[in-house]
């Protein structure tokens, strides 16, 4: 016969086996947060250094790219060809309206 303190399970060893998932559960969490940030200040400005990127950010850095833009969408050259795009929308040639 189950009693109250068994279903719930007090007394079963189940308090333990909450416990541990739970731990496992806080320690993966932390270790993402580690591999997280040893990405963004260990490995990425290792990588920054390498021989092969460092052109690629220099010239970067001296044309004013902002890098971080979603799609590039606040560089002043996509500005302009949105502008062109508009106006080749807006401003189509239109078939010629009388018949042949």
């Amino acid at each position: 016969m189950e009693t109250a303190i068994s279903q719930r399970g007090v007394g079963t060893g189940l308090g333990l086996r909450r416990f541990l998932p739970l731990a496992w559960r806080w320690a993966r969490l932390f270790l993402c947060i580690f591999i997280i940030w040893a990405f963004m200040f260990i490995a990425a400005p290792w990588v920054e250094k390498m021989p092969a990127v460092e052109p690629i950010i220099c010239f970067i850095d001296e044309n004013y790219i902002d890098a971080g833009a979603l799609y590039y969408t606040e560089i002043e050259e996509f500005f302009e060809a949105e502008i062109h795009m508009e106006n080749t929308m807006n401003f189509a040639p239109r078939g010629h309206s009388g018949s042949l």
